[in-house]
């Protein structure tokens, strides 16, 4: 969506909101700095909601862990998520699959890389509500609460869901009768969830 929409450039466009839900994002990152989506109706550091939506001076996004404006990542997690995404184009490291298109940071992981599930219903609301286009969640468990679903419906109607399928070699569908072992992998084994895995050159699930 960000990158191949309408025969834009493969880089994808700076209207395109990608929300990062993990463990923050270092938005000062020199491969990430100027992608970093700017809440433009926020006046920044007023300590004012001047955007009212019940958060103050939520430039860059939110943290859902600490309840405050800085979703700066302790972990390195949510980086290395938003690296992938959208590490800018400018010939130093890494170069992201929408390298123009902007990263709004939402932590809801803490520093071990544990995700409550009231900090991740509450990221995902927030995404959906402040114009989100796409909410990446690359994390899942093998059960989901009902607020995050509850918020996964709501968002569904704006944004374009996409979650991580796990890292047990896990198949999330399961009627399937070929795979060597079938486990489903919430949020990603929801219907309306794209959810994302890798393969070796024989197409078998990593």
């Amino acid at each position: 969506y960000g990158w191949t929409q309408n025969g834009k450039h493969p880089g994808g466009s700076p209207d395109v909101i990608i929300a990062v839900i993990d463990t923050g994002v270092d938005y000062n990152h020199i491969d990430l700095a100027g992608n970093i989506w700017v809440n433009s109706a926020e006046i920044p550091d007023n300590g004012e909601d001047d955007d009212g939506n019940g958060y103050v001076d939520d430039i860059h996004g939110w943290d859902c862990v600490g309840d405050n404006n800085n979703p700066m990542d302790d972990n390195g997690h949510g980086t290395h998520v938003a690296g992938i995404i959208a590490a800018e184009n400018n010939k130093i490291g890494g170069i992201g699959v929408a390298y123009n298109c902007k990263v709004m940071v939402i932590k809801a992981g803490n520093s071990s890389g544990y995700f409550n599930n009231s900090d991740i219903a509450e990221a995902i609301l927030y995404a959906g509500r402040n114009g989100a286009s796409v909410i990446n969640m690359s994390f899942g468990g093998s059960q989901i609460s009902i607020a995050v679903e509850e918020a996964l419906d709501k968002a569904y109607n704006t944004s374009i869901l996409v979650a991580a399928a796990g890292n047990d070699s896990a198949c999330n569908d399961l009627s399937c009768k070929e795979c060597d072992f079938v486990g489903v992998s919430y949020p990603a084994a929801l219907p309306y969830v794209i959810g994302v895995m890798s393969t070796d050159k024989d197409g078998k699930h990593l």
